[in-house]
């Protein structure tokens, strides 16, 4: 195994064992009186903060900073590849704005901070760590910034299988939340070399998830869960979705394919 690949998978195990003090540190505010929301989003920031940091470091010791673009935070590229995703954006926006009306200040703020701060990690992690090593990797194949995407996202979409711990019935689910995330990942991929900055696909990142996981905001009653539980797939949801995010996917790939490819191996000083 090349040692780009070893690399990658010891920050892939080390970012899954890291996200597991998530765990504890929620159950000891909620022994302290917090509420379940609050106790979830609060272990999940200041786990996430550190995750940051270690990624930081991580960018800096594997000296992608160039490749990331935060050796020039402030500077972005191809402002237009950002067209699609803030469109989608504003459809979650308004289409979930009753969930964020009725909810309370704190909560809100504490839903925001939190879904920003995973928008964050996972990119520096997947898009800035990760990412240029699987390029690295393959710089001897024919497309190695388009096989490098589709291989960091196909990681970022496994690391959603932790969500059968807590839904090991739903299978197929969590299977099509694995899809969701390869193609929005390889997406994003494309979003970093079209702009050359990771902070784009982070805040996007970031939004997306705020706009579309407003469904945490909500209090559901055990009798709504079990009625849901009982319905099983809704293929007439699954289907169409499974055809947005192809499209999605799709955009991605084009963004790859259109960035230039000689400047984004030279910062990685592959010749």
């Amino acid at each position: 195994m090349k040692k780009e690949f070893k690399i990658a998978t010891l920050i892939f195990i080390g970012f899954l064992s890291l996200l597991w003090i998530e765990k504890p540190l929620r159950l000891l505010l909620s022994s302290l009186q917090f509420d379940d929301p609050t106790a979830k989003n609060s272990s999940g920031i200041v786990v996430r903060v550190i995750l940051t940091f270690v990624a930081y470091y991580l960018i800096k010791k594997l000296k992608f900073e160039k490749f990331t673009g935060l050796d020039t935070p402030g500077k972005f590229l191809n402002i237009q590849s950002l067209f699609i995703p803030l469109m989608l954006i504003l459809m979650g926006l308004f289409s979930n704005w009753k969930n964020y009306y009725n909810s309370e200040f704190h909560t809100l703020l504490l839903f925001g901070l939190s879904v920003l701060s995973v928008g964050v990690v996972e990119e520096f992690i997947f898009r800035g760590a990760i990412f240029p090593l699987c390029i690295k990797a393959l710089k001897n194949s024919q497309r190695p910034i388009l096989f490098g995407a589709i291989l960091s996202s196909s990681l970022f979409g496994i690391v959603h299988f932790i969500n059968l711990f807590s839904e090991p019935s739903n299978l197929i689910g969590i299977t099509s939340q694995v899809f969701f995330a390869l193609s929005i990942g390889v997406f994003f991929s494309g979003l970093l070399v079209r702009t050359e900055n990771i902070v784009i696909p982070a805040f996007i990142h970031a939004l997306i998830n705020f706009s579309f996981g407003s469904g945490e905001l909500e209090t559901v009653t055990e009798e709504i869960s079990a009625v849901k539980e009982g319905i099983g797939v809704d293929w007439s949801t699954v289907i169409p979705t499974t055809i947005f995010f192809t499209f999605i996917m799709a955009g991605g790939v084009y963004m790859i394919l259109k960035c230039n490819e000689n400047n984004i191996l030279q910062k990685l000083e592959i010749e």
